[in-house]
């Protein structure tokens, strides 16, 4: 989702579930399931199919499928479409696609706790009509 040519990523197959912690290098792309945390020195796509129940700290995380748990992205966080984000989520950048759904709290910057309340289901708003 990044469009990095860096080496191959590291991949969570679909069908796939890991119980336990992830630390990884690189880019990581997750397509099946994550029960515990994932920690990223890079950056982190979650597939449509994938899941994580956890926490989730990376450079860059765009999300298309579903988090249930904190979410820190050290630079941009981008909520694609189809995914889903409960919990709460720090970030430096944030961008939230229509139909993305992000329900829980968010925090800007270097904060520690979430500020602000997001409620769920939250959509941008439609560019004005040229």
């Amino acid at each position: 989702m990044f469009g990095s040519k860096s080496a191959d990523p590291t991949v969570i197959g679909r069908g796939a579930v890991v119980e336990g912690n992830i630390w990884a290098k690189g880019r990581v792309q997750v397509d099946g399931e994550i029960n515990g945390s994932l920690n990223v020195d890079g950056q982190l796509s979650i597939g449509p199919e994938g899941r994580v129940n956890g926490e989730v700290i990376a450079d860059d995380v765009a999300v298309g499928g579903e988090v249930e748990g904190r979410v820190t992205a050290r630079r941009l966080l981008h909520v694609v479409a189809s995914g889903k984000i409960r919990g709460e989520v720090c970030y430096e950048s944030l961008q939230i696609d229509r139909g993305a759904v992000l329900d829980g709290r968010t925090a800007q910057g270097d904060s520690q706790e979430a500020e602000e309340e997001v409620p769920a289901d939250v959509e941008t708003a439609a560019a004005p009509a040229g």
